[in-house]
């Protein structure tokens, strides 16, 4: 999906769509898309998920804007969301492309608001054996292992291992880290705190105008900021944040659909179900289905 000049993405590149696991981890081969694409996947960003490219084994460049950054495995590289980035792959690669839910990410940090650079940092990271990147590399690569298994309590142990990664990431000496950049404006630091008052608020019906007032900036204001960092319009986010609230609700597998729709403010569970459905690509119904309720 094309916006100005970028290509932007809901999924993974070339795709518009992701099926996080409860919300929050999705898990795919890095190098099957560059094959698809010649081994030239072209600049593009994601509104939606910060990503990490595991890559084991392999030869590939990063670009970002007019720069190219060769990378030999093993190494990672964490990219945030809105951030364009592309691949020419110069060999066979073996690796993995994590994408983590920036909505889910948000509300597993919020009370641990140090933590959150780790989610603005563009970086790529070498490993070396008995440094702090291998412990981090190790902490992936567990994270990898639980996703593609058939696990009792997998789900649990995915959130406690994607929390593990966030901290490790965090915690990663500057030394050991070839960084891009840290996104750290007036902007992201309002949208920042946009989606912090959406998280508290428990009202899907508060305003544009009084999150804005919260802020102490106007609506236009606001709406200005969003679209520049989320490509989104205000509302479009604060749907974003209920809607998956209300896939973790369903993953729980206690509550109705009419409850749940009446949990996250909504007075009629058929306009909650039409707004499920725009977002998902599902009915409440079948989303349930899909995950086994």
């Amino acid at each position: 999906m094309a916006l100005t000049n970028r290509l932007f993405f809901d999924g993974l590149y070339g795709h518009d769509r992701i099926e996080f696991a409860k919300g929050l981890i999705y898990v795919y081969p890095f190098g099957v898309i560059g094959k698809e694409n010649n081994n030239n996947v072209k600049p593009h960003a994601h509104n939606n998920q910060f990503q990490v490219f595991v890559i084991i084994e392999g030869n590939t460049n990063l670009l970002y804007n007019q720069d190219v950054y060769h990378i030999k495995g093993p190494a990672f590289i964490t990219i945030p969301k809105n951030t364009d980035h592309g691949f020419e792959h110069l060999s066979e690669l073996k690796g993995w492309i994590i994408s983590l839910s920036d909505n889910v990410l948000e509300h597993m940090v919020k009370r641990e608001a140090e933590v959150v650079q780790a989610l603005e940092t563009f970086q790529v990271t070498k490993i070396v054996a008995g440094e702090y990147s291998e412990v981090v590399f190790n902490n992936m690569l567990d994270c990898i292992d639980e996703y593609r298994s058939t696990n009792i309590g997998r789900l649990l142990m995915l959130e406690h291992l994607v929390g593990q990664l966030i901290v490790h990431l965090r915690r990663l000496p500057a030394e050991l880290q070839q960084r891009i950049f840290i996104a750290n404006n007036a902007s992201i630091i309002y949208y920042r705190r946009f989606t912090q008052l959406i998280r508290q608020s428990l009202n899907y019906k508060k305003t544009i105008e009084e999150y804005a007032a919260d802020l102490k900036i106007t609506s236009g204001h606001l709406s200005r900021i969003c679209n520049s960092v989320a490509f989104k319009a205000p509302r479009e986010l604060i749907m974003d944040y209920y809607i998956t609230q209300a896939q973790l609700l369903f993953a729980d597998g206690e509550k109705t659909i009419a409850e749940v729709s009446y949990d996250l403010g909504f007075d009629d569970p058929s306009y909650f179900s039409r707004v499920f459905k725009r977002k998902i690509g599902l009915t409440p119904n079948e989303f349930r289905k899909k995950i086994g309720l």
